[in-house]
């Protein structure tokens, strides 16, 4: 559980968007693991194992909940790395409205696109460990990102050519 608990933590923060509701899915999770660890199979990556179950209850969880806010924690993950210099307060502004528009385009992404996305960039998943974790094929995996890119793609193109149009006040 220590080895593990920030994670586990981070991932249900990232898929429910509420610390509390989180920290409450992260002790489900390892109690679910506790109780089943008789079907964890030796030789696999636990870690990949008690993502699963993280998955499992947070998708339980989202469905009593129905919350649409669950993204908020990823603004967090998913901030720029500070660059060395101190960004102007013009800069500081454009971070802010990409990041902003970026968490609408994920969060506009159904829930079987939407967590590949967050397991591979916001908590670092190899294609494999996803599979794993959602129970899916790796060609389904491959196959989900590809398709949350391309709608990333569009709609962030979109909306950034919109917002392009009402500075400049084009049509």
């Amino acid at each position: 559980m220590l080895a593990y608990y920030d994670f586990v933590y981070h991932l249900a923060c990232a898929f429910l968007g509420d610390p509390d509701e989180a920290s409450d899915a992260a002790q489900e999770t390892f109690l679910q693991a506790a109780l089943h660890i008789d079907q964890y199979e030796c030789g696999t990556s636990l870690k990949s194992w008690i993502a699963k179950i993280a998955v499992n209850t947070c998708r339980s969880r989202y469905r009593k909940q129905k919350a649409r806010c669950r993204l908020e924690s990823v603004l967090k993950v998913l901030s720029f790395q500070t660059a060395p210099f101190t960004p102007s307060p013009e800069e500081h502004a454009v971070a802010g409205e990409q990041q902003r528009l970026l968490r609408q385009a994920v969060d506009a992404l159904d829930e079987k696109h939407r967590l590949p996305v967050l397991l591979r960039y916001v908590h670092g998943f190899s294609v494999p460990e996803i599979a794993r974790t959602l129970g899916e094929k790796e060609g389904t995996i491959y196959s989900r990102l590809h398709y949350a890119h391309r709608k990333l793609r569009e709609r962030l193109g979109s909306q950034m050519e919109m917002e392009d149009e009402e500075a400049t006040g084009a049509p």
